[in-house]
């Protein structure tokens, strides 16, 4: 094992080369656009990286060994887990372009949600966003201090207050950018580093294949099928509530781009993750490990085998580990400047104001981050909301379904939980046990179906009460204008697709007021020199664009 000064040692210098590189990028920043969003101006490699680095994080040593030994999960519950961190990425693929549609100079999911659905449901989600994205925060900075301790006895206090310094800094100054160049560089040490600790750890350890038989990780298991849909439905919604994943989205230069940084990103990142996620059932299978129990829960066997190797490959995973949790911080980080300044202050806000709050949400993370906080439980509320909320929302890239607003919307996301408060309580005839099981008391990883058929009820009934919230919507306007004289308006046609209209004029009466976007800068994002702005129609970089002139 490492002294504490080597650990300590490597630490410090893998945080500060990582602020160097975003202070760099920073340096580099020209505009609000580089700052805030970096709209349409990445290629394929530099997203790929991107895409490949941000879906990483200290959590790696951690979640993926862990669900390899749990006996109902297995190998095959860890390859479900492999194919749902990559499967985000394809839904990002396929729900920027027709994201696009509604707002082309969009970087954020808060801002389609508040040019479709009106700016205070907008302004609402935003603020879901930054409380959502505030946990995730405090989970990396606890992993990393737990990472680093058990590598090398480093103060996990001292660990998570230097990233969130550190990371703070660049990102205050570099913004999206920064968090862009950090993922390119973070991306390029995980491959090499995973390269070199997995040809040490196949020269190193060695197996016996009685253990292999004996443990059952490799046979199917009832638990490990229902992950292939608990666990890409969790992880597929749950990202979206990460605008750091929307603001790379919206930053390929077009949706070629996109498509193609989705797919050179996938097969890098489902293998790292497997590779990973195999410490488990190995340490397992060459008597490490002897199965989970109630002291030890399979979470730390990355860390059993790292024991058995040389303190030089303990010094890699160090840095490693500083890579993974600056690069995971600072996207977070940059996120929260960008959803903060453009979707809950409406781009009134000086963006210095901005970064002092950004600040000010350091504080409670690094303060919670150290405490002995559920984790488990602060990723499963996340999961469960996202597939309760999401649907909803997303039934406004549904061209016939125009009718739908902001009110149809919030009932949806509220119905989705009341759903499986329903569900719950007619699974376990009980009450109080169905609101329980919103928060996933068990985890997911239980031997009922109460997991597997809340996710089911969660976006079901997200998408049946959306349109319920329509109907009693209708119903009432409908009454109210029978005695009222009014115009029942509740069907009247609406064009959202911006390529169909030449300017925002055109656009319905419903759009103004209350139902407008509420920021002066929508649809002024990617204006030019000359004032005017490119409108990609088929995004596909070569046609259909529509120049609309101030």
């Amino acid at each position: 094992m490492l002294s504490v000064q080597q650990a300590n040692a490597l630490v410090y210098s893998t945080l500060c080369g990582f602020m160097l590189v975003g202070l760099y990028a920073g340096y580099k920043v020209r505009n609000t656009n580089d700052f805030l969003s970096g709209l349409r101006t990445q290629s394929v490699l530099p997203l790929t990286l991107n895409w490949f680095a941000s879906n990483m994080s200290s959590s790696l040593l951690f979640g993926y060994p862990q669900l390899a030994v749990i006996p109902n999960a297995g190998v095959l519950g860890l390859v479900a887990y492999c194919f749902a961190t990559v499967a985000p990425l394809w839904f990002f693929a396929w729900l920027g372009p027709l994201i696009r549609r509604v707002c082309p100079d969009g970087f954020t999911l808060a801002e389609y949600i508040r040019r479709r659905f009106g700016w205070p449901v907008g302004v609402l989600s935003g603020l879901i966003f930054v409380g959502f994205m505030f946990c995730f925060m405090l989970v990396e900075l606890n992993m990393y201090g737990s990472a680093v301790n058990l590598l090398g006895g480093v103060n996990p206090t001292i660990a998570a207050l230097i990233v969130a310094i550190s990371t703070t800094i660049y990102t205050a100054y570099g913004g999206f950018k920064a968090s862009l160049w950090t993922d390119n560089v973070n991306a390029v040490i995980i491959l090499i580093f995973i390269v070199i600790a997995s040809i040490a750890v196949g020269v190193n350890l060695d197996i016996d294949h009685a253990r292999v038989e004996s443990s059952g990780l490799l046979r199917p298991q009832q638990l490990g099928g229902e992950l292939w849909y608990i666990l890409p439905a969790a992880l597929i919604f749950s990202q979206m509530f990460n605008q750091g994943f929307w603001q790379r989205a919206f930053a390929s230069k077009n949706n070629k781009t996109l498509y193609l940084s989705v797919i050179f990103a996938t097969i890098p990142l489902f293998a790292v993750c497997m590779l990973v996620g195999m410490a488990g059932p190995l340490a397992w299978w060459s008597g490490l490990f002897n199965g989970p129990t109630a002291e030890d829960d399979g979470s730390l066997t990355f860390f059993y085998i790292l024991a058995t190797l040389p303190n030089w490959l303990t010094g890699i995973v160090i840095v490693l580990c500083g890579c993974l949790s600056s690069s995971a911080y600072d996207t977070f980080q940059s996120a929260q400047i960008s959803t903060i300044q453009n979707d809950v202050f409406l781009g009134r806000l000086n963006i210095w104001w901005c970064r002092a709050i950004l600040v000010l949400i350091n504080v409670p993370s690094v303060v919670l981050a150290v405490k002995n906080i559920d984790i488990l439980e602060v990723f499963l509320i996340a999961d469960l909301a996202a597939i309760a909320c999401i649907p909803a929302f997303l039934l406004g890239l549904v061209p016939q379904l125009y009718f739908l607003n902001g009110v149809d919307a919030v009932g949806g996301a509220v119905g989705g939980f009341f759903t499986v408060f329903i569900f719950g309580t007619i699974f376990f005839g009980s009450a109080s046990k169905g609101i329980a099981l919103i928060s996933l008391p068990t985890g997911l990883y239980v031997d009922d179906y109460s997991v597997l058929g809340a996710f089911f009820a969660a976006p079901l009934g997200s998408l049946g009460w959306t349109f319920a919230t329509c109907a009693i919507r209708a119903g009432v306007t409908w009454v109210y204008c029978r005695y009222t004289g009014h115009k029942f308006t509740v069907f009247e046609y609406r064009e959202f697709d911006v390529s169909k209209f030449a300017l925002p004029e055109d656009r319905p009466a419903d759009f103004h007021g209350i139902h407008g976007s509420g920021n002066p800068h929508d649809g002024h994002k990617l204006d030019g020199e000359d004032g005017g702005m490119k409108r990609y129609a088929s995004e596909d970089g070569s046609s259909g664009e529509l120049a609309q002139a101030k």
